[in-house]
């Protein structure tokens, strides 16, 4: 099986697209660039100071729990 990279599994399947990884990470003063997200993702990794933003937000907003190993290890595409 050909693994898939930390950033594509948290965003494609813990947090449910790019577009809703965005969101999550928007504030009232300011949007999160969908871009940025879709960089990550092809990239293979998502920056380290975004790591527990993105966990708390995941935690409080769609009640999915992350870790920090995940951003770490690729997962097996099943």
């Amino acid at each position: 099986m050909t693994p898939i990279s930390p950033a594509e599994n948290i965003i494609m399947n813990k947090l449910g697209g790019l577009t809703k990884t965005a969101k999550l990470l928007s504030t009232d003063e300011k949007v999160f660039p969908v871009s940025t997200v879709q960089g990550w993702k092809d990239r293979g990794k998502i920056p380290q100071g975004y790591w527990m933003p993105i966990i708390e937000a995941a935690r409080s907003e769609l009640s999915v729990e992350l870790d920090v190993q995940m951003f770490l290890q690729s997962e097996p595409v099943v």
